[in-house]
């Protein structure tokens, strides 16, 4: 099967640099990076909250082509169905606040449930509030094909999320009141329509990446329900119905899934409905869908207050419809759906005046930090002492990568045998960076080491190990710019700053004590810490041990070891094993 593609590799910068050029500099890029927003020196006298939105490429038309004064301010986009990175995500948000003066530097971030723009998204959000901005975060999860709320996958009703969202933003603009009080109300709103949205999908085929390729086969005949997407397969696959039985079958799941999950609002009979093609559904065949969708609704006691009917978010060329249902419990919902016209799309930019295509540039340079630059700035009157701090830091970076064989035989039993290569990638990075760091700031010092191990680990684990370091460099904030050694070794400190750091780890990754990861070997270490207070290095590494060996005990409730029968029971997590084995190479 053919496609309209010149070089796979740069297949998302291209469709970009189309919107972009069709805009007539209405829209805008930053260079380097697959980032477009509204242009803010050409419309530098709006100021307003900000709504960001993003993930993996290919469900245009979102989220780039929705990028407009009514919706978002600007689409962070990744490669085809993979989160785009953090360095992307902050220099999108940098540029977005920095060029022009009005701009706002209050920003809401909407992100759909999946891990790994979660992490990405939430790690860059880390950072850029250390730099002043002022940052919410969404994440809309409608999909109700997976039974267990907390795995739902955001999917086209996150369309009706920032559609509203961002009309209130709108509407709010260049007002008197607060910029914190602009984004309160509009993440109370967004978060009351992610509460009552809910989607599901049907497909007839797979789609067809940009190389070709496709995810699963399905046999002539035969329909998917509840597909995702990144071309994932269904959660149920039956024998081909007419589009009337597939429309009953969706609702019927849907509203069974909305009257399960709400309480005071399960009697609201108010919906709106939203018919959305995943790609390859021709015009004609979304109209007999959406005819079905109406007046099933009606027909079980459901007034349809607004229906849409197009391609809203795709899956590539999948051959499938998805229906998304939006409980009106709030009559401001249709309020805001109706600014700007029921186009969601704004592909109808007109030049201006001003506009001359030979002097207009598609492209901006990304900015560099809006606060206190992590690159610079570092450095200690007192050698021995910042010598001293080195010494630690590369003891621990050795037998980290010294360890790796180790820990990747120890994920090998559950997960997927990685975990030391990825320590061992983080440790090196630290070790050609050693330069920087210094007991004169530890707060900076702890800030520029997650800069480096965002830019240096990828997966998960990176922003992980990253968001560690900006929490616990919160402890150190008072300590800033001081030499004396009392303050930066006070136990209080140091046990304040791993539980700051723990507490990144769990609102980032979303695990807890007892899920078999790397925070059963730093808790009791903490909790020596502050329990115990001044003791020896060795009873800290011992509690790191315990915190280990008793993993064994555990299964795994995060990352792929849950996936895996038995979730690693009788085993040791190599994430607490590696906090004990860096401890040791302290003695």
């Amino acid at each position: 099967m053919g496609h309209f593609v010149n070089n796979v590799s740069r297949c998302v910068t291209e469709s970009l640099e189309g919107l972009a050029l069709g805009s007539f500099g209405n829209l805008i890029l930053v260079r380097g990076k697959n980032v477009i927003l509204i242009n803010p020196q050409k419309h530098e006298n709006q100021s307003k909250v900000a709504i960001i939105c993003g993930g993996g490429s290919g469900h245009e038309p979102a989220h780039s082509s929705f990028v407009n004064h009514e919706m978002l301010s600007a689409a962070i986009c990744g490669d085809v169905f993979a989160s785009p990175g953090v360095g992307a995500i902050v220099d999108g948000i940098r540029a977005l606040v920095s060029n022009s003066e009005k701009s706002s530097n209050a920003i809401l971030v909407i992100i759909k449930n999946y891990t790994g723009d979660k992490i990405n998204f939430g790690m860059a959000c880390e950072i850029l509030s250390t730099e002043g901005i002022i940052l919410k975060k969404l994440i809309v999860a409608d999909d109700v094909s997976l039974p267990d709320i907390k795995d739902r996958r955001g999917v086209a009703g996150t369309v009706l999320v920032y559609k509203i969202a961002g009309a209130l933003a709108f509407q709010q603009q260049n007002s008197n009141s607060n910029m914190q009080e602009q984004l309160n109300k509009i993440y109370e709103l967004a978060e009351k329509v992610n509460n009552n949205i809910h989607s599901m999908g049907c497909a007839l085929s797979s789609c067809h990446r940009p190389d070709g390729s496709t995810i699963f086969t399905l046999p002539e005949g035969e329909m998917e329900i509840g597909v995702g997407i990144h071309g994932e397969r269904g959660v149920l696959r039956l024998p081909m119905k007419s589009s009337d039985e597939i429309v009953t079958i969706l609702i019927d799941k849907i509203l069974a899934a909305k009257q399960q999950q709400e309480t005071e609002n399960s009697n609201c009979k108010m919906m709106v409905l939203l018919t959305n093609n995943l790609g390859s559904v021709s015009g004609l065949e979304m109209g007999i869908v959406h005819r079905k969708a109406i007046s099933y609704l009606k027909d079980k006691g459901y007034e349809v207050c607004r229906a849409y009917c197009g391609t809203y978010m795709t899956c590539l060329d999948m051959r499938g419809i998805s229906l998304t249902l939006l409980t009106v419990v709030d009559d401001t919902f249709l309020d805001l759906l109706d600014v700007g016209g029921a186009d969601f799309t704004k592909t109808n930019w007109k030049p201006d005046a001003d506009y001359s295509s030979s002097s207009s540039s598609i492209y901006i340079d990304a900015p560099r930090a809006l606060g206190n630059d992590t690159n610079s700035g570092i450095g200690s009157n007192n050698d021995t002492v910042d010598r001293e701090l080195m010494s630690i830091i590369e003891k621990v970076c050795i037998a980290g990568v010294e360890a790796r064989e180790m820990l990747n035989d120890l994920d090998r039993e559950c997960g997927d045998g990685d975990a030391g290569e990825t320590l061992t990638t983080a440790c090196k990075a630290l070790l050609s960076d050693l330069q920087y760091y210094s007991v004169s700031d530890i707060n900076l010092s702890f800030r520029r080491i997650a800069g480096c191990l965002t830019n240096a680990v990828g997966g998960t684990s990176g922003p992980l190990y990253a968001v560690f370091f900006i929490r616990a460099a919160a402890a150190f904030s008072s300590h800033a710019n001081s030499n004396n050694r009392e303050e930066w070794e006070s136990v209080s400190t140091w046990a304040d700053a791993i539980y700051n750091g723990i507490s990144g780890i769990e609102d980032l990754g979303g695990s807890s004590r007892g899920d078999k990861t790397l925070l059963d070997g730093l808790y009791p270490v903490c909790d020596v810490l502050k329990n115990e207070g001044n003791v020896g290095m060795e009873c800290l590494v011992q509690a790191a041990k315990d915190g280990a060996e008793n993993t064994r005990n555990l299964k795994a409730q995060a990352g792929r070891a849950r996936y895996v029968e038995g979730k690693g029971l009788g085993k040791v997590d190599p994430g607490a094993f590696a906090v004990y084995l860096l401890l040791k190479a302290l003695l």
